[in-house]
């Protein structure tokens, strides 16, 4: 957690006030038990939803989006196989994951998933919004989605 005398140095003449237990918006380090526990309720979402068979090797992600804040999560990734190919159409549809997690216990676990392979109009993204945890904070998305999400009703 940063420390309070830096935070209120962000704006002068602005006091930021943060609960004890309050996290600041980050990226997981590579290789962290944090981002491993992410990656983790990923694939098993992924395996749950998208694969449609067994797959000749393990799959990775090429991580495009990853933050963190509280017990929320969003997450934009590639899945790839182990060796840096795509997987091909017959193991799973062409998609860049977008998931949304919350932390339950030292694990994560997917709550929305906006995977897909076009872009929402506004009828879905008002769903969306609806689908989300009212206190899901929206600076967890990429620019992309966050503009997106901030237009729609």
């Amino acid at each position: 957690m940063m420390d309070r005398r830096r935070l209120v140095g962000l704006v002068p003449g602005v006091v930021v006030a943060l609960s004890a237990t309050a996290q600041l918006a980050h990226t997981p380090q590579p290789r962290s038990a944090e981002r491993q526990a992410i990656r983790h309720a990923a694939r098993a979402h992924l395996f749950a939803k998208y694969i449609t068979g067994p797959v000749p090797q393990p799959i990775v992600f090429k991580i495009d989006h990853l933050r963190v804040q509280d017990r929320y999560c969003n997450f934009e990734a590639i899945p790839l196989f182990k060796d840096g190919s795509y997987v091909a159409p017959k193991y799973m549809a062409d998609i860049e994951l977008n998931l949304c997690l919350r932390k339950i216990g030292n694990g994560w676990k997917v709550i929305v998933d906006l995977s897909r392979t076009d872009v929402p109009d506004d009828t879905e993204l008002a769903s969306i919004k609806r689908r989300l945890p009212a206190d899901f904070p929206l600076c967890l998305f990429s620019p992309t989605w966050r503009d997106l999400l901030s237009k729609s009703p």
